[in-house]
């Protein structure tokens, strides 16, 4: 898998503390993205799933659950669809965003997917249609779809956040809806 950044305990990217993993590479490029950094296809980290599903269930006992954006994971299906499996195996929650509308992932025959994640975000970012009060949406189109029972939409926050990171190089990162 291609992937740009991972966080390993957030919790502004769904309900509890979450492993959040952001992929390079997007055919979406909506404007007004805010992770044009991510459309490149050029590899960034290459990791294989088993490898990183061992990095995820090391922090298994402090982290609810995983969040998957980026780029645009569905540009990484067959990694995503092993990932998504392995992880419902482990009874961790799956958060997953996408640009992609849902009518798309049917005619792309990418809904396998669906029946291993708890949430799906979904729709292009529509930089007219920003809100900044939606939580976990950036644009009033997306939607929020929920796959299982495990969560409800009183479980999602309401408002946008943000959480600053500070790495061991001592570089600030900004994450969230600023």
């Amino acid at each position: 898998m291609n992937i740009t950044h991972v966080e390993e305990y957030s919790f502004i990217y769904g309900p509890g503390c979450r492993y959040i993993i952001w992929v390079q590479g997007c055919s979406i490029h909506c404007k007004g993205c805010w992770n044009k950094d991510m459309w490149s296809f050029e590899t960034k980290e290459e990791i294989s799933v088993e490898k990183l599903v061992d990095r995820i269930l090391k922090e298994k006992d402090f982290i609810e659950g995983v969040t998957l954006l980026g780029g645009e994971p569905f540009d990484q299906y067959t990694e995503l669809l092993s990932l998504v499996k392995t992880l419902y195996q482990h009874n961790l929650s799956v958060i997953l965003y996408t640009g992609y509308e849902k009518e798309e992932l049917k005619h792309k025959n990418y809904t396998e997917v669906l029946n291993y994640i708890d949430i799906l975000i979904s729709g292009r970012y529509v930089e007219k249609l920003r809100n900044m009060n939606l939580g976990l949406v950036g644009s009033s189109n997306q939607e929020i779809t929920f796959y299982s029972d495990r969560y409800t939409s009183q479980s999602l926050s309401k408002t946008n956040q943000v959480e600053i990171s500070i790495t061991k190089t001592g570089k600030v990162l900004l994450y969230g809806y600023p």
